[in-house]
């Protein structure tokens, strides 16, 4: 079984306009770019409650999502790419620093770990992104 497709196979299945994808999310070559399995070892440290995680040059995806169908990944894929050009855009540390910061006023600030983290700026944009070139 293979345990990584290229993004593109997800915005195909999905019919998304590529070109409008690189104008969201700019330096991001979703041919080349590789949505992986994660490992049961790599679910339970870092994605925890997440469906997946994107670091700069790839998306790991959990099991139980990265099994369907493709079309049913591309919202998903979309989401993800959007965090892969932040990445790239801010640099590793300022995106992760922010992204940690975000996270962590909005705890202090009384809010549930589900709350904070759809405040994060880069997870608001990310949903935007995704619903606007889904909605083509």
């Amino acid at each position: 079984m293979r345990h990584n497709f290229p993004a593109v196979e997800a915005l195909e299945a999905g019919n998304v306009d590529t070109a409008a994808l690189a104008r969201l999310a700019p330096g991001v070559d979703p041919e080349r770019l590789l949505i992986r399995e994660a490992r049961p070892w790599f679910e339970r440290l870092v994605l925890r409650g997440s469906a997946a995680i994107a670091l700069p040059y790839v998306v790991y995806v959990r099991s139980g999502a990265y099994n369907r169908p493709r079309a049913e990944l591309t919202r998903l894929v979309v989401h993800e790419l959007v965090h892969v050009s932040q990445w790239r855009e801010e640099g590793y540390i300022r995106f992760a620093m922010r992204y940690g910061w975000d996270y962590l006023r909005e705890r202090l600030q009384g809010r549930s770990h589900a709350e904070a983290y759809s405040a994060i700026r880069y997870e608001v944009e990310a949903r935007a992104c995704a619903d606007e070139l889904l909605a083509r």
